[in-house]
């Protein structure tokens, strides 16, 4: 029920936007998706929840945002994402985080967030790294787009 409570706060929150509020009613003027993974790291920095959209038309259209309860907590709104590799199989995206801390105070000067998802069957590897820390963290799951 949480999943769902921040998923549609998420949906209506980029809905809402007043970029997105400017378009057309006839035509939709944003794609969305959604993807739900496991935090196989258990360091709480591969979201459980992440939901991209794609503007399709106005001032800024292909520009690509990603939001997820991680950016709700340290940025308070979505930020840009970009395509990092798209191929006949699967499709990647990435952005990244700069000064931030953990929940344990931990620094870093920037964190790296790699989405891949695959287009058959959307499913979805996500791989995080922390500038000077070894570890590599991973998520594993699935992204879906609601209906038009």
């Amino acid at each position: 029920m949480r999943r769902l409570n921040l998923a549609l706060s998420l949906l209506a929150f980029a809905l809402a936007a007043p970029a997105f509020a400017q378009e057309p009613p006839s035509r939709p003027p944003l794609h969305v998706m959604m993807c739900e993974l496991v935090d196989e790291s258990g360091t709480g920095w591969v979201p459980e929840f992440l939901m991209f959209t794609r503007q399709d038309s106005g001032p800024h259209t292909g520009r690509i945002e990603v939001f997820d309860p991680i950016l709700k907590d340290l940025v308070r709104r979505p930020i840009e994402a970009v395509i990092t590799a798209d191929d006949a199989r699967q499709r990647s995206y990435g952005w990244a985080l700069g000064g931030v801390r953990n929940h344990s105070r931990q620094y870093a000067e920037r964190v790296d967030f790699r989405l891949t998802v695959g287009k058959a069957d959307g499913s979805a590897e996500m791989v995080v790294t922390a500038a000077g820390y070894q570890n590599i963290m991973r998520g594993h799951g699935h992204c879906a787009s609601p209906p038009q």
